[in-house]
C-alpha cells in the first residue's frame, strides 16, 4: 500500500462536491422550463447554521484595585529604584514593584489573562463603581503610620454597600493583628465599619506563616495539596451575616507551638444581589506565591472567580441515594503501514477493518451498562460514589462478570480517589471522571475557562491491556448552552495536544508487556526524543438544572514514530513514515438512560 493512500485513511482526508452545477459543462445554461407545463413553486431550503466549535471569550470581568486608600511604593533605593517600605506597611502590596517580596505584582501577573484590571487612584464614585464588576481593597493605609493616608469616608462606605446590594462584588484583604504586628497595622476604624456592615469582623490574632492542608475533596478549592497562609488572622461571622460561607479554615501549624490559632480565614457573604469576601491575609499573594511546596497561585485564581457575578450555575446535585444508569460504548482504531514491523504484534479481541483489499486496520469495540450510586455525605462533604459495571464485553464475546468502580466527587465536582476491582472496571477507570462535571463557581459564562488536573488515557498497541494513565493540566471551557435528549444542557470541553515526552510517555508504554519486558530490552524506541503527539478531547453535556452529566465522551489519539532498531533507517521522510509511523485512537462514550 502506498504511503499517500495510508495517510489518506489514517488522517481522514476527504472532500465533497456541491450538487447542481456539477455534471453540467461550464457556461451551459440550465434547461428552460416548459411553458406548457405547470411550474412548481421553488421549495424553500433552510439555510444551514454554521456549527460553533469554540465560542468567543466573554468580556473579562472588570476588577478595580483600590490604590487611593492604600498608596503604592514610595521608598527610594539609590538613584533608580522605588519600592515598598521594609520597616512598616507603607507602599507594600503595590503594583509595578518587582523588587519587594511583599509586592502584589504576582497577583496581577496571575490574573491578567482572566480579568480586566485597573487601579483606582481617587475616591469612590457612583460613576466609577458602575463600570466595575468587582472591587478589591487591600490594607488601607493607617494615619498613625502615614499622616497623608486617605481614610475611607462614611459616604464611600454607604456607596460600597449599595454597590454590593445591587450585584457588585467586594473583596477586602487584611493582615494579622496583635501587639507584635504594629508595623503591619492597617486603618481599622472605618474599615471595620465597612466589614461589619456585611456581617463579618476580624480577630486580632496571627497564624504566623502556617501551611494549610487543603488536599482532596475540599468543598471550595481543588488541585491544591498545601496552601501557605502568610501570617494572617481569623474571621468572625456575626449573627446578621447573610448566607455566610466559610471558603477556607486556617490554623497555626505545628511549627509554632507558642500559639493555638484556628478559625475561618476566608469568608463570603451574599448581601442583596452581590458578594462580599473577607480575606484574613495579604501576604499569601506576595512572595509566598513562590514557595515551591505550596500552590498559592491556584488558590488565588480560584478565589477571584468567586467574585464573578452570579449566573445561576449550580454545582452537580448528588443527593445521597440517587442512582444514574448509563450506557457505555467504546471504540478504537489503529493505523500502521504494512511495512512497519509492529503490524506483527498480536491484537487479542480486535477485528480488522479493510477500507481496501490491501489494507487491514485493527479496530476494537466494547459495550457495558454502568449504574452510578451516590452514598451518604454532608452538605459540604465529598460524595462517595460507586459505579457498578455490568455486561462489559468486547464485540459479541461473553460478558465479564459484574465489577465495581469507586471514587469521590467534591461539592464542586472534582473527582478523586478512584479505585476499581476486576479487569473490565480497571480498563474503564481512566474515563469515569467524565461522569461528574467540575463547575467551580456560580459565575461562569459561555467562553469562560478554568484549569483542572485530569488524567489522560494513553492508547496502546494491545488495546485490551490496562492502559497507561498520565496526569495533565487541562483547560476546561464552557462552550455554550445546547439541548440533548430533550434536556437543556451546558457543553463543557477540554482539548489539547502535547508531546509524548512532555507527558512522560515511554515507548514501552505503547507496547505489549511481553515486548516491553523482553530480555535484553525491547527492539523498539522513539525515533525522536519527543516521540510524537497525543491529542485529547473531553466533552460533557451537563443538565443545566441538576448539574448531572447527560452525555460524556473521552477521546485520545496518538501519532508517533517508533523505530525498529534491527532495521536500517529509511533515507527519506516517506520511507521513514512507512517504517515507523503509528496512529492509535480511542473513544469512550457514556449516555444517561435513567436517573432515579
Amino acid at each position: 500500500m502506498k504511503f499517500r493512500h495510508w495517510l489518506f485513511l489514517v488522517l481522514g482526508i476527504g472532500y465533497t462536491v456541491s450538487a447542481g452545477a456539477a455534471g453540467r459543462p461550464a457556461g451551459q445554461k440550465p434547461p428552460a422550463a416548459d411553458s406548457g407545463r405547470a411550474v412548481r413553486p421553488a421549495r424553500l431550503v433552510k439555510e444551514a447554521v454554521p456549527f460553533l466549535y469554540s465560542p468567543p471569550a466573554p468580556p473579562s470581568p472588570r476588577l478595580l484595585f483600590d490604590y487611593y486608600h492604600h498608596k503604592g511604593p514610595n521608598t527610594k533605593v539609590g538613584n533608580f529604584m522605588v519600592t515598598g517600605a521594609w520597616v512598616n506597611i507603607n507602599g507594600r502590596y503595590g503594583w509595578d514593584d518587582f523588587v519587594h517580596t511583599n509586592t502584589f505584582d504576582p497577583v496581577f501577573v496571575a490574573l491578567e489573562k482572566e480579568f480586566a484590571i485597573s487601579m483606582a487612584q481617587e475616591p469612590y464614585s457612583e460613576a466609577t463603581l458602575a463600570q466595575k464588576d468587582a472591587v478589591v481593597i487591600v490594607n488601607p493605609d493607617n494615619p498613625k503610620l502615614d499622616s497623608t493616608a486617605n481614610v475611607l469616608t462614611d459616604a464611600e462606605i454607604a456607596m460600597l454597600k449599595r454597590y454590593v446590594e445591587k450585584g457588585g462584588s467586594l473583596m477586602v484583604m487584611i493582615n494579622s493583628g496583635g501587639a507584635d504586628r504594629t508595623a503591619e497595622d492597617f486603618e481599622g476604624v472605618q474599615l471595620r465599619k465597612l466589614v461589619r456592615s456585611f456581617g463579618l469582623d476580624w480577630n486580632s490574632d496571627d497564624t504566623h506563616y502556617s501551611d494549610v492542608a487543603i488536599g482532596e475533596n475540599h468543598p471550595y478549592f481543588y488541585d491544591v495539596p498545601i496552601f501557605h497562609y502568610g501570617s494572617g488572622c481569623t474571621i468572625r461571622i456575626l449573627p446578621e451575616a447573610r448566607q455566610p460561607t466559610v471558603l477556607m479554615q486556617v490554623a497555626s501549624d505545628a511549627g509554632y507551638p507558642d500559639r493555638k490559632v484556628k478559625g475561618p480565614g476566608i469568608v463570603m457573604t451574599r448581601p442583596g444581589k452581590g458578594k462580599f469576601i473577607l480575606v484574613g491575609d495579604n501576604g499569601s499573594w506576595t512572595g509566598n506565591m513562590s514557595r515551591p511546596w505550596a500552590e498559592n497561585e491556584r488558590i488565588l485564581k480560584q478565589l477571584f472567580r468567586y467574585l464573578k457575578p452570579d449566573q445561576g450555575v449550580k454545582p452537580p446535585q448528588l443527593p445521597a441515594g440517587k442512582t444514574f444508569h448509563y450506557e457505555v460504548t467504546v471504540a478504537e482504531l489503529q493505523g500502521i503501514p504494512v511495512t512497519n514491523s509492529l503490524t506483527k504484534i498480536e491484537h487479542p479481541h480486535f477485528k480488522m477493518f479493510s477500507p481496501r483489499p490491501t489494507t487491514s486496520m485493527p479496530y476494537l469495540e466494547a459495550t457495558a451498562r454502568l449504574t452510578l450510586n451516590v452514598g451518604k455525605h454532608g452538605p459540604e462533604e465529598a460524595a462517595p460514589m460507586t459505579a457498578e459495571v455490568d455486561g462489559f464485553r468486547w464485540f459479541e464475546e461473553a460478558p465479564h462478570e459484574k465489577q465495581q468502580i469507586s471514587f469521590f466527587a467534591s461539592r464542586q465536582g472534582k473527582v478523586s480517589r478512584t479505585a476499581a476491582t476486576g479487569h473490565a472496571s480497571r480498563w474503564l477507570l481512566p474515563d469515569v471522571s467524565i461522569l461528574v462535571p467540575l463547575l467551580p463557581v456560580d459565575g461562569i459564562r459561555p467562553g469562560d475557562r478554568w484549569e483542572s488536573l485530569e488524567t489522560v488515557r494513553v492508547p496502546m498497541l494491545n488495546g485490551t491491556d490496562l492502559p497507561p494513565v498520565k496526569p495533565a493540566l487541562m483547560s476546561l471551557t464552557y462552550i455554550g448552552d445546547t439541548e440533548l435528549a430533550g434536556r437543556a444542557c451546558r457543553l463543557i470541553r477540554a482539548t489539547g495536544e502535547v508531546w509524548l515526552s512532555d507527558l512522560g510517555v515511554q515507548v514501552t508504554d505503547l507496547l505489549p508487556d511481553e515486548e516491553a519486558r523482553r530480555v535484553g530490552g525491547s527492539q523498539y524506541r522513539f525515533f525522536n526524543e519527543h516521540g510524537g503527539k497525543i491529542m485529547y478531547k473531553r466533552e460533557q453535556w451537563v443538565d443545566r438544572e441538576t448539574g448531572v452529566v447527560v452525555k460524556g465522551r473521552v477521546q485520545t489519539r496518538i501519532v508517533a514514530w517508533i523505530q525498529d532498531t534491527t532495521r536500517p533507517v529509511g533515507s527519506s521522510n516517506a520511507l521513514r513514515d512507512q517504517e515507523m509511523i503509528v496512529s492509535m485512537a480511542h473513544s469512550t462514550t457514556f449516555n444517561l438512560k435513567e436517573a432515579k
